[in-house]
């Protein structure tokens, strides 16, 4: 583990296994380093990055007097893993468990108190951590995106056909075992079908 002061945060560094997981720390102004202060560990929305949305979410609650830590998911921001950009689910759950690990190495941390935050996807992630993660005492979500409806439905958009989604995948899963050039999707849209900005 490692930190580094940047501005009004703290950068930092912790373990996933064999990931490198980056982090923005935000702690209280004023803070008193004998005592010890509820934390947050805070995951960020689909496509996003520790330095918006949930960043912004960790430094209003350092204001309110917890250490709070924002964290970029394996595969994405300043995190390790390969392939980029991979939006793995259990990864993900993962990362917010070392994520708490690390709160509770911190000295100004009470680890009775410790809580989860997501925001978007990242609400669905702690949502699906929270059952089995008895070191969160409180566990909230910030415009929960469903991805298990989205997994069982698709994307809510008119003909979204999840069978043939599903039966391309695997073709292509098929042409990479053989040796084909993995295949690299953006996973958000270039184009919004009927958006005026498309």
């Amino acid at each position: 583990m490692s930190a580094s002061t940047s501005g009004q945060a703290t950068k930092v560094s912790f373990p996933n296994q064999l990931t490198s997981m980056a982090g923005l720390l935000f702690i209280p102004a004023n803070m008193d380093k004998t005592k010890k202060y509820p934390a947050l560990a805070v995951a960020h929305p689909f496509g996003g990055v520790k330095e918006q949305t949930a960043g912004t979410y960790a430094r209003k609650m350092a204001e309110k007097g917890y250490v709070v830590l924002a964290f970029d998911a394996s595969h994405q921001g300043e995190s390790g893993g390969y392939p980029r950009d991979t939006e793995n689910p259990a990864e993900r759950m993962e990362d917010i468990r070392c994520a708490v690990d690390y709160l509770t190495t911190l000295p100004i941390v009470d680890e009775d108190r410790i809580g989860l935050l997501g925001v978007c996807a990242g609400g669905s992630y702690v949502m699906a951590v929270a059952p089995t993660e008895m070191r969160a005492k409180a566990i909230a979500s910030v415009s929960l995106w469903d991805l298990r409806l989205t997994a069982r439905e698709g994307w809510p958009a008119p003909g979204y056909d999840r069978t043939g989604v599903l039966v391309e995948i695997g073709k292509q899963r098929t042409a990479e075992a053989r040796g084909l050039t993995i295949r690299r999707d953006d996973g958000i849209p270039k184009k919004v079908p009927g958006h005026p900005r498309s």
